[in-house]
C-alpha cells in the first residue's frame, strides 16, 4: 500500500489492467508528488504505457481496470465516466505521446490546435488566447512563435513538432503531465532542449510521470524511478539509489545494456548470440541479369555461396568525394550536403553523427545511389558507382544493403515474414515461399529468430524482431556494406543492445562494413572506429571514435557532446 498522506499529488494503489482474462498490469503502486518527477521504465511490453493511458481513462475498449486507490488530488480517476474524463484530459492531466506527428492534426496550424483547447476549455478572448498560444510556443523554446503558429505539423522538424505538443498538452495549466517516451528519435541537442523544458515544468510545481527506455535520459531528470518487468513494478525508489546500486537482477540487466561506458567489441546483453558460419547463397536462378558476371571486386556474381571473404582493413569499400547535393526551395534551393568527403575501409564502422537536417540521411542516400550527387562522386569497391546509371549499378546493388529506423514502413504489410525474405533472397523475381524456405530458415536463425515467425506479419511482431526481420532482409542478398540509418533508436534499451550485439557479431564474423547513423551519441561511440560530425550539410570534424568523443575540436562537437545526457549512477 502507498501512503499519499502528504499530500501527494497522484496516488496510484494496487492497479490491475487485464485484457480478455488476462492482466497486463499488475498490482502497480506509486505516487508523485507536485514539483515531482517519477519515471517508468522498462522493456516493451512491461506494462508502462499501458499503466499511463489507465490514468488518462484511456486503457481501451474491453480493459478490465482495478484498483484500492487511483486518485488525482481530490479526484477519484475510478469513478471516471466519458464526460466527467473529458473534463480531467487537459485541464487536470495533460498527455504527450512519443509520435508528436501522430498526435497533431496534420490539417490544422498547430496554433489553432493550442487555441482550441482555450477556446473550449477558458473564459479567454480571442485576443486573448492568441496572446496565451503565442506565449506557451515561447516557453517551449520556439523560434519565431508567431510564424510557427501559422504552421502545420508536417511543415516542423521533429524537436519543433514535439515543442508544439508539450505545449498543447500544458495549455490549460494542468498539475500532472504525462510524458510517454517524449524524446525517443530526437537528436542529442532537441532532446537536451525538451529536457530542460520538462525540467522547467517540474521546478514550477508540475509532476511529471515520465515514460521512458533511455536511462541516461531517466538520470537527468527524474527524482524517482520505478522499475516494471512482466506488468509488475519489481523495483522503485530514488532517482541515484535505483540507478547507482540497483537490487533487482532485471534492474541490473538494464543498467548492463546501456553501451555507455562499454569498449569497442563488448556485449551489452546477456546470453550468446548463435551466429551461422555462412549466409545463405543468393538464388539468381531466375535471372539471367545477375547470373553471371564479374563483380567490381572481381568475385564471380553467380550464386555466391558461402562466408564473405575477409578483406584487408586497409582497402576502403566506399569512397565518397566532395559530395555535394541541393533541393529545390520556394525561394532557391537548400543545400543538404556540402562538399563531403570520406572512405570507409573493409571490416570497420563508420559513424555519421549531427543533429536533424544535417544531412546524415541524404549522405547516406547518397552512398545508397539512391539519390544522385549535384556533384562529387561516390565509388564503390574502387569503381564508378553514382557516376553510372542505375541500370550499371543494378547488378551491383546486392552489395549494398541498409537497414532503417522504422523497418514497419519499409515492409510490405500484406506479405509474411516468410514472403519478404524470399523476396529479399530472390531480388523479387519469386515469391514462391516453398523453394526458398530452407533460406528463409537460415536467415531467421542468422539473427537469432525461430521458424516460427516465418509465418507472421509485420504487424504481428515486436520492435526488436521487426528490426532482426529488417537486418535479415538486408543480409538476404550477401552484401558486403550495410548502412545502418539509426537501427535502434526506437528500441528500448535491452533490445537495443541486442541488436547491437548482433551487428558487432555480425560484422565480425563476415567482414561487413557498416555505415552508421543515429543521434545517439553513445551507441556511436560503442559501434564506430571512425566517425564523422556533420553540421548543415558539412563535415565539421572526422577522426577515430576515441578521439572524437575525448578530445573533440570543434565547438559544434563540443557541443554535441555536451548536449548528450549520461547516466549518472
Amino acid at each position: 500500500m502507498v501512503n499519499n498522506d502528504d499530500g501527494g499529488l497522484l496516488q496510484v494503489d494496487g492497479l490491475t489492467v487485464g485484457f480478455g482474462g488476462g492482466e497486463v498490469v499488475q498490482d502497480v503502486s506509486f505516487s508523485i508528488a507536485a514539483g515531482q518527477c517519477l519515471a517508468l521504465v522498462g522493456e516493451s511490453g512491461s506494462g508502462k504505457s499501458v499503466t499511463a493511458r489507465t490514468l488518462m481513462g484511456l486503457a481501451g475498449e474491453g480493459a478490465g481496470v482495478a484498483a484500492s486507490a487511483l486518485r488525482l488530488s481530490r479526484t477519484d480517476l475510478l469513478r471516471m465516466r466519458g464526460r466527467q474524463w473529458r473534463k480531467v484530459r487537459g485541464s487536470q492531466i495533460g498527455f504527450v505521446l512519443q509520435d508528436a506527428l501522430g498526435s497533431l492534426d496534420p490539417l490544422r496550424p498547430v496554433g489553432r490546435e493550442i487555441d482550441d483547447a482555450l477556446r473550449l476549455r477558458t473564459n479567454l478572448s480571442r485576443a486573448e488566447r492568441s496572446q496565451r498560444v503565442l506565449r506557451l510556443l515561447t516557453d517551449v523554446g520556439m523560434d519565431d512563435p508567431a510564424l510557427r503558429a501559422g504552421q502545420r505539423s508536417g511543415e516542423l522538424s521533429g524537436g519543433l513538432r514535439q515543442r508544439a505538443l508539450i505545449a498543447s498538452a500544458v495549455a490549460l495549466d494542468p498539475p500532472l503531465l504525462i510524458a510517454d517516451e517524449p524524446t525517443t528519435a530526437l537528436d542529442a541537442t532537441v532532446q537536451a532542449q525538451i529536457l530542460a523544458l520538462l525540467e522547467s515544468l517540474r521546478d514550477a510545481g508540475t509532476g511529471i510521470l515520465l515514460i521512458s527506455h533511455d536511462l541516461a535520459v531517466v538520470s537527468t531528470i527524474a527524482d524517482n524511478v520505478a522499475v516494471m518487468s512482466q506488468g509488475r513494478i519489481v523495483e522503485q525508489g530514488p532517482s541515484r539509489q535505483i540507478l547507482g546500486d540497483p537490487q533487482h537482477d532485471y534492474t541490473r540487466r538494464l543498467l548492463q545494456a546501456v553501451p555507455s561506458g562499454h569498449p569497442r567489441h563488448t556485449r551489452l546483453s546477456t546470453g550468446t548470440l548463435q551466429i551461422s558460419d555462412r549466409l545463405p547463397a543468393m538464388d539468381s536462378g531466375e535471372s539471367t541479369s545477375m547470373d553471371s558476371g564479374t563483380g567490381p571486386d572481381g568475385e564471380s556474381t553467380r550464386r555466391r555461396g558461402g562466408p564473405l571473404p575477409a578483406p584487408s582493413r586497409d582497402e576502403p569499400v566506399l569512397e565518397a568525394s566532395r559530395l555535394t547535393k541541393r533541393f529545390p526551395t520556394g525561394s532557391g534551393s537548400f543545400t543538404a550536403v556540402d562538399d563531403a568527403s570520406f572512405s570507409l575501409a573493409a571490416g570497420s564502422t563508420f559513424g555519421l553523427v549531427g543533429e536533424s537536417g544535417s544531412g546524415k540521411t541524404t549522405t547516406a542516400r547518397l552512398a545508397l545511389g539512391l539519390t544522385a550527387p549535384d556533384s562529387g562522386h561516390v565509388r564503390l569497391f574502387g569503381e564508378p558507382w553514382s557516376a553510372v546509371p542505375e541500370q550499371q549499378r543494378r547488378p551491383r546493388r546486392p552489395q549494398i544493403g541498409a537497414v532503417y529506423q522504422d523497418p514497419m514502413s519499409s515492409f510490405d504489410p500484406r506479405l509474411t515474414v516468410e514472403q519478404i525474405l524470399t523476396d529479399a533472397v530472390t531480388a523479387g523475381r519469386s515469391l514462391r515461399p516453398a523453394r526458398h524456405r530452407a533460406q528463409v530458415k537460415q536467415l531467421l536463425d542468422l539473427v537469432g529468430l525461430p521458424s516460427s515467425l516465418a509465418a507472421r506479419g509485420p504487424r504481428n511482431l515486436s520492435g526488436g524482431q521487426r528490426q532482426r526481420v529488417a537486418i535479415a532482409r538486408a543480409l538476404a542478398p550477401r552484401p558486403r556494406i550495410v548502412v545502418c540509418d539509426e537501427p535502434a533508436s526506437s528500441l528500448d534499451v535491452s533490445i537495443q543492445a541486442q541488436v547491437l550485439d548482433l551487428l558487432d557479431e555480425l560484422q565480425r564474423e563476415f567482414g561487413l562494413s557498416y555505415l552508421f547513423i543515429s543521434h545517439d551519441l553513445a551507441v556511436v561511440r560503442h559501434m564506430s572506429d571512425q566517425v564523422v560530425v556533420m553540421q548543415g550539410g558539412r563535415i565539421v570534424e572526422q577522426d577515430t571514435a576515441e578521439r572524437i568523443f575525448q578530445a573533440p575540436e570543434h565547438d559544434y562537437t563540443r557541443r554535441l557532446l555536451d548536449a548528450s545526457p549520461r547516466l549518472a549512477r
